[in-house]
């Protein structure tokens, strides 16, 4: 009973304390990288959320609309729930999410080290086992290799964007890849993300925070598929019911300014979709 209760108390510590996120020690997320760049907070007066589109579409620097990019790679709607109903995030007046169809789709991979992952009766040490064991194995071989301790320290908050535009054969396996992994899908597969909507609106409105809806950029290198728009469809309808603004900006840019199908490269295309989006977002 003792060592229970010894367990249990240094779960709460280490839950409480969080030393995993807080060292450098260990690479970081990108909620984490986001907090990091934003000295910790988790409270703002307005969020940019959505996926790895958003990451590289959108440069907060240059921005004048007050908005932070809290775009997050694999990030989806459910991940945004959570965030809010968790207190994991708090926004204070206006919530913009970037759409596409991969911000809905229930069966694309997420990082399991986001926090809102973690099971209530999951201790922190075994949620945090991953990240742990690369810091012991690296620590080990150290060892053994040079004979003392030199571990990598994470300090680059930056998250992930892309540069340059894919060539013709880069673009035809990208489609080949997406359109054998994600285009034919149900819309069985975006039921759990769609039904998000619902507690997302409610919370919005509760909180009286201003909800608004983006979709994200497509390049008109290869029109969007069938499914995809199926799923925009049932978004669109559920966010209309609850009187939310939609914007459109699937065809809104020229395809020099993508890296691929959906990702603007960051030299150019951010900074003409971050000037344009600001006259939307200061409306």
């Amino acid at each position: 009973m003792l060592l229970l209760l010894l367990f249990v108390l240094c779960d709460v510590v280490l839950t409480a304390t969080a030393p995993v996120a807080g060292s450098d020690l260990f690479y970081k997320n990108d909620y984490e990288k986001t907090l990091a760049a934003h000295g910790g907070k988790t409270e703002y007066d307005r969020v940019f959320y959505g996926n790895s589109v958003v990451i590289s579409a959108f440069i907060e620097e240059e921005s004048r609309s007050g908005f932070v990019n809290f775009g997050l790679d694999y990030g989806k709607l459910c991940d945004l729930v959570q965030m809010l109903e968790k207190g994991m995030l708090k926004v204070d007046d206006e919530l913009v999410i970037g759409m596409n169809y991969f911000v809905l789709m229930d069966t694309l991979d997420t990082n399991p080290s986001y926090p809102w992952h973690r099971n209530p009766l999951e201790p922190y040490a075994y949620f945090e086992r991953d990240r742990i064991h690369t810091l012991v194995k690296t620590s080990f071989e150290d060892l053994l290799n040079d004979g003392g301790l030199s571990p990598e320290h994470y300090t680059d908050f930056c998250k992930t964007v892309y540069y340059g535009m894919m060539d013709e054969a880069q673009l035809q396996e990208k489609v080949a890849t997406h359109s054998e992994l994600f285009w034919n899908l149900g819309m069985e597969n975006y039921r759990e993300n769609l039904a998000a909507i619902a507690p997302l609106c409610d919370y919005c409105e509760k909180n009286g925070v201003r909800l608004r809806v983006l979709w994200m950029p497509w390049s008109d290198y290869v029109p969007i598929p069938e499914n995809p728009k199926r799923v925009r469809a049932l978004a669109d309808e559920a966010f209309a019911e609850r009187g939310i603004e939609i914007y459109d900006m699937e065809g809104a840019m020229p395809r020099d300014c993508f890296h691929d199908l959906a990702h603007l490269n960051y030299e150019h295309g951010a900074h003409v979709f971050t000037e344009e989006i600001d006259k939307w977002l200061n409306t």
